[in-house]
């Protein structure tokens, strides 16, 4: 088989692999069960994420990469290493690679991402922002020089940004995205029932009964998990627009930053905007009402693509066919002569 090239989300709660020509081969949870001993990893996507919080003695559960930001070196490599393999399966060729990266990531931070892509068996390594890619993902052509306004929240963080001709005119990134709404149902629990959930639960609440405005008709789910006083196993009954209650503050915080974003960019671009649509993008874009609450709060339309946790790896494989119209806004392969690695 020959080389591919692939386009990589390296999300905080997924991975997700796109060939040129091909679309996405590849989605699995970004987490890795390994040997504490060894540090070698036994799992990695679903059965790990599955095993997280029921893990046997020796054996831990960890996310690699979180927010854009390699936590742990080693098993960074394993997981993307394993995954490409996995879709490229027994090629000799090396793959260029276009991977997605938060918005406000620092230099250190992007040249060990591709570090660990080189030393996982990419061949040269191009870096772009996850809200470009989202957009190139949602359909925008590179070149068109009018404004769009991408919101894009992920697990990790939430990238907004205004693009223009295949470049970012303003850019914001907030670490308030789907894990923070978990903890928040979490810190609801306990504080309001005296019930001690798990993060899987608690992201399974949020993906059954979660809102970002209340709901006409509303619903229930049930919530099993610790009594915090006892000790002792309990379950409660939560009503979907409890769950939106609790997450309003950080809800208000993405809606605030977007309003502040509109503020710094120019009169030109906000009337594209206005003449267009915001695209909500990412997988908390699925979020019941969430496209209503942020088109309420900045007078807008608001567009969420068909499968949205995908268009930030979509965008990654459409990158890879404008290389030539990106390399004029400073996108380039780097190799690994070209960047320290370790």
């Amino acid at each position: 088989m020959f080389g591919y090239d692939l386009g990589i989300d390296l999300g905080t709660s997924s991975i997700v692999i796109s060939v040129v020509g091909k679309g996405v081969v590849l989605q699995e949870p970004s987490y890795v069960a390994y040997d504490t001993e060894s540090e070698k990893i036994l799992y990695a996507g679903k059965r790990a994420y599955y095993l997280e919080g029921r893990e046997p003695a020796g054996v831990s559960v960890i996310q690699p990469i979180i927010d854009g930001t390699v936590s742990n070196y080693s098993l960074a490599c394993q997981m993307v290493r394993y995954f490409m393999n996995k879709v490229l399966k027994k090629t000799i060729f090396r793959p260029r690679v276009v991977a997605s990266v938060p918005s406000l990531s620092t230099d250190v931070e992007k040249r060990t991402l591709i570090s660990v892509l080189i030393s996982a068996g990419a061949r040269s390594v191009c870096l772009i922002e996850e809200p470009l890619c989202s957009a190139f993902g949602a359909g925008v052509d590179p070149v068109n020089p009018s404004g769009v306004f991408v919101i894009n929240i992920g697990a990790g963080t939430t990238d907004m940004a205004v693009i223009s001709q295949g470049s970012m005119s303003q850019i914001e990134t907030l670490k308030i995205a789907g894990d923070t709404f978990d903890e928040a149902i979490v810190k609801y629990l306990r504080d309001t029932y005296g019930l001690l959930v798990g993060i899987r639960t608690a992201e399974e609440i949020k993906i059954n009964a979660g809102s970002a405005i209340p709901r006409v008709t509303d619903i229930t789910v049930t919530a099993k998990g610790r009594n915090v006083s006892s000790g002792l196993p309990m379950s409660v009954e939560v009503t979907g627009n409890e769950i939106c209650n609790c997450l309003q503050p950080q809800l208000e915080k993405i809606t605030s930053a977007a309003k502040a974003l509109f503020e710094r960019t120019s009169p030109q671009l906000v009337a594209d905007i206005t003449n267009s649509s915001v695209l909500l993008t990412g997988g908390m874009a699925e979020l019941y009402g969430l496209d209503t609450l942020i088109s309420k709060a900045l007078s807008l339309d608001v567009t969420i693509p068909v499968r949205p946790s995908l268009c930030v790896s979509k965008g990654c494989e459409a990158a890879l066919k404008k290389m030539r119209i990106l390399d004029q806004y400073g996108y380039s392969f780097k190799t690994k002569e070209e960047v320290r690695t370790r």
